[in-house]
């Protein structure tokens, strides 16, 4: 298991779980949220993580190479526009 600190989950961290990629955004819906940016295609694919990276990790989430491209959403998790 990967040892990460609470610290390591930060804006543009990115990150994956459950066969699915995402990076964590500056999105708050509360005084406390710590949201993902799931890449699908999806405009409202967000999930709020605030104070769960402990469980987030043992289910197997895991931070992934900041170098990754996403398919649907930019690095800030804003849609990719495609033409």
């Amino acid at each position: 298991m990967d040892d990460y600190k609470y610290e390591d989950f930060q804006v543009g961290t990115k990150v994956f779980l459950e066969n699915e990629y995402g990076v964590i955004v500056n999105l708050k819906l509360h005084k406390f949220s710590t949201m993902i940016r799931w890449d699908t295609s999806d405009e409202k694919d967000f999930e709020d993580w605030s104070g769960m990276w402990g469980v987030f990790v043992q289910i197997g989430g895991k931070i992934i190479d900041s170098n990754y491209q996403f398919k649907y959403i930019n690095d800030d998790g804003t849609l990719k526009i495609f033409k």
